[in-house]
C-alpha cells in the first residue's frame, strides 16, 4: 500500500529535515551521555539512565512520524541520533569513551537503530472516520 502523507513544498521538506536532523543530534548526544547512568537498589543495579533513554528515543521518533507524517523528516531525526551515538562511541584523544565495552554500552550501541529503522519502516495506517456510519442514517 503507497504512502499517502500530506505533500509538503520542498523548501518546506527540507527546513523540516534540518530541524530534525538537528533535534536528532541533540537528542543522540544527551541520551548517549546519560545511558549509562545506574541506580543500586538491594544489590541490583537499574540502568535506570539506559531505560529513560530508550523511553525518550521511542517518544521522540514515533511522535515525530505521528506530527509530520513524512518518512523524509523521520529518517533525518533517525540519522542524527544514529550518528551521534557513533561518533560519541569513538575514543577521545585523551582515551576515554562515552559508550564503554559493557552490557549496557553494548545494548545502547544496538537498541537507538533498531528503534529508528522500526519507527521509520512502519507503515501507514489507514485513517479512520470518525462519526456514524452512513450507511446506517436514517432520512426523515
Amino acid at each position: 500500500m503507497p504512502e499517502t502523507a500530506v505533500k509538503h513544498p520542498v523548501s518546506t521538506r527540507l527546513l523540516l529535515c534540518a530541524g530534525a536532523l538537528g533535534m536528532g543530534l541533540l537528542v543522540g548526544s544527551i541520551t548517549t551521555v546519560v545511558h549509562q547512568s545506574v541506580i543500586t537498589v538491594a544489590n541490583i543495579d537499574i540502568p535506570w539512565g539506559l531505560i529513560l533513554s530508550v523511553i525518550v528515543l521511542i517518544g521522540f521518533l514515533v511522535g515525530l512520524r505521528i506530527v509530520v507524517e513524512d518518512r523524509l523528516v523521520v529518517l533525518s531525526a533517525a540519522l542524527g541520533i544514529v550518528g551521534m551515538v557513533f561518533l560519541l562511541s569513538q575514543q577521545s584523544t585523551g582515551g576515554s569513551v562515552l559508550v564503554p565495552n559493557n552490557l549496557w554500552g553494548t545494548i545502547w550501541a544496538v537498541v537507538p537503530t533498531l528503534i529508528a529503522t522500526i519507527v521509520v519502516a512502519w507503515p501507514r495506517l489507514p485513517q479512520r472516520h470518525r462519526g456514524a456510519d452512513k450507511s446506517t442514517t436514517v432520512n426523515a
